[in-house]
């Protein structure tokens, strides 16, 4: 199962967008990817305007899972922080993965941010 209802995706900023109107069920995985993704279609995919790039620091290669996070904000009432997983190294294949921990979740506010 994945994630309910329909999701609303605002782009706030370059870096920087909000996904609302879906839910966790009790038992369910959800995914998130980047547009371009290839494969599965994610549950969720972000929109071509949220800027990533693959970059070097001091040398060395930062790969998206370092490079992109995911805060998560629960309605009262919910049980604790779905898991959450980040796989893939590529547009097509990066995905964040949600797993509920043991009770649903309804009404979740994500913040994804390209740092």
């Amino acid at each position: 199962m994945a994630f309910t209802g329909t999701p609303v995706v605002k782009q706030i900023a370059d870096n920087k967008v909000r996904i609302t109107g879906i839910s966790l069920a009790n038992g369910a995985n959800g995914t998130i990817g980047l547009h371009g993704a290839t494969g599965s279609p994610p549950g969720v995919t972000l929109p071509e305007a949220f800027k990533t790039m693959h970059y070097d620091y001091d040398g060395v290669n930062v790969p998206f899972q370092d490079a992109i996070s995911l805060t998560i904000n629960l309605t009262a009432g919910t049980g604790g922080l779905p898991v959450q997983a980040k796989s893939g190294t590529t547009v097509g294949d990066f995905r964040i993965t949600l797993t509920d921990s043991g009770s649903a979740h309804p009404g979740l506010d994500l913040i994804v941010t390209f740092h």
